[in-house]
C-alpha cells in the first residue's frame, strides 16, 4: 500500500464489494443442473471426510480432547462459510484482472481481500452445502424407495 492510495483515492473512489451475513441467494441466477448438484454433493463429501480425517488421524497419539477440539474448529469453519458470503466488485481487483496492483486506488486492495476471503470460504461452503444437499437427496430417495 502507498501513499497514493491514500492520497488519491478520495479523489476518484473506486467500487468496493461487500460481506454480508445470511445473504438470500441472488434471484437473476438459473437453478443449478442435477449433474452439477449430485458432483456439489460428491466434492463436498470428499472435503468433508478429509476434514474429519484432519480432526481424527492422530487420535491415538495426542487423545480425545485434541481431536475434539480440531473438529469444534471443522464446524465453526463451516458453519461460519455457510453463514458469511463475500461479494467483491470485480470491476475494480486491480490492473489486469487483479494480477497488478492499482498503485492510486486503495478499493482495489480491499476487493482483493474479498476475493481471498470468498477462496477461502469457499471449501467450508461447498463442504455446507453438500451436507444439506446430501440430506435432502437421501429423503428423497428413501421416500422413493419405500413407494
Amino acid at each position: 500500500m502507498s501513499f497514493l492510495e491514500w492520497f488519491l483515492e478520495p479523489a476518484n473512489p473506486g467500487p468496493v464489494g461487500n460481506v454480508e451475513v445470511d445473504s438470500p441467494e441472488p434471484d437473476d441466477q438459473d437453478p443449478p443442473k442435477k449433474w452439477q448438484i449430485w458432483l456439489a454433493v460428491l466434492v463436498g463429501l470428499v472435503l468433508a471426510g478429509i476434514g474429519m480425517w484432519w480432526a481424527f488421524y492422530d487420535l491415538f497419539q495426542v487423545g480425545i480432547g485434541r481431536a475434539i477440539l480440531k473438529l469444534c474448529w471443522l464446524t465453526l469453519y463451516v458453519f461460519a462459510s455457510h453463514k458469511i458470503t463475500a461479494r467483491p466488485d470485480y470491476s475494480n481487483v486491480g490492473w489486469l484482472g487483479g494480477l497488478l496492483d492499482n498503485p492510486f486506488r486503495i478499493s482495489d486492495d480491499f476487493n482483493r481481500g474479498l476475493v481471498y476471503l470468498q477462496a477461502f470460504l469457499f471449501p467450508g461452503k461447498l463442504i455446507a452445502y453438500s451436507l444439506i444437499l446430501g440430506w435432502i437427496l437421501m429423503q428423497r430417495l428413501y421416500k422413493r424407495c419405500r413407494s
